[in-house]
């Protein structure tokens, strides 16, 4: 993968799992000690695809970006388990998600960052499941939803809520109940969380989208400072770097608000 500069904006990269198979030799030669380690305990084929997949992109975007080998990135852990690069002169922030079929990064100039992918189509035993660890807000609006869209409507719900508590460092440990997100008057998300600074919510930017392999993806993103101008978050297809689309962006602060400045 070619150097690709000063990153500006986030942008998302996607691997199809069904490429992985084909670039399992570059990605055994990117791995450190301590991640082939992990790929040899897991069990399933899928669940092995998916961890070569997923640091490799990983490995290759962040290199692409730094100008850096990818094999000789170090990480550490945060307090809930979150990769972070360490040392990181680039100030350069990433995420990853994946499941079946779809690895997704996301990568950032030092935002605070969050990605999440789910199947578009879910059984009605995961709704269920995972309707009941929602805030009650959004359990009562799914619950008013038609059969026909519950589960589409689910599966928004619970990525946009992957990608911020991913974003915060947390994950689900966060607990799914203590907030919530739901559309605001322009269609956009709405972000009430009663843990965080009151004008924190006008500083983070979220952004749905359904990919050509039937997923549905999230990004959460909180800027450094107010603009009024909404950050493109581009997709892109590892390893070729064609551009996809541009994810649609929300939750653009109004003029009068302002973020503060980390």
């Amino acid at each position: 993968m070619s150097t690709l500069g000063a990153l500006k904006d986030p942008e998302i990269w996607l691997l199809p799992e069904d490429e992985v198979d084909g670039l399992t030799e570059q990605a055994h030669a990117v791995l450190s000690s301590d991640e082939h380690a992990r790929w040899a305990r897991l069990r399933t084929e899928a669940a092995r695809r998916r961890h070569l997949g997923a640091r490799l992109l990983c490995r290759s975007v962040l290199g692409a970006y730094a100008g850096a080998p990818p094999d000789q990135f170090r990480f550490r852990k945060g307090h809930f388990g979150r990769p972070e690069l360490d040392p990181n002169p680039w100030r350069l922030r990433f995420n990853l998600s994946h499941t079946d079929g779809l690895i997704a990064c996301v990568v950032t100039d030092g935002l605070p960052c969050g990605i999440d992918v789910e199947r578009l189509l879910v059984a009605p035993s995961v709704v269920r499941f995972g309707v009941e660890r929602l805030a009650p807000a959004e359990r009562a609006r799914l619950d008013a939803a038609p059969p026909a869209v519950r589960s589409r409507e689910f599966v928004d719900v619970w990525v946009l809520k992957e990608a911020y508590t991913k974003a915060l460092g947390s994950g689900f440990q966060y607990g799914f109940d203590s907030f919530q997100l739901g559309p605001d008057s322009r269609r956009g998300v709405l972000l009430e969380d009663p843990r965080q600074p009151e004008h924190d919510a006008v500083c983070w930017q979220f952004a749905l989208s359904t990919t050509s392999t039937g997923h549905r993806l999230a990004v959460a993103v909180r800027r450094r400072e107010h603009t009024s101008r909404a950050m493109p978050m581009p997709l892109k297809l590892f390893p070729s770097g064609d551009l996809l689309c541009s994810l649609p962006a929300y939750s653009e602060p109004p003029p009068s608000a302002a973020c503060p400045v980390d």
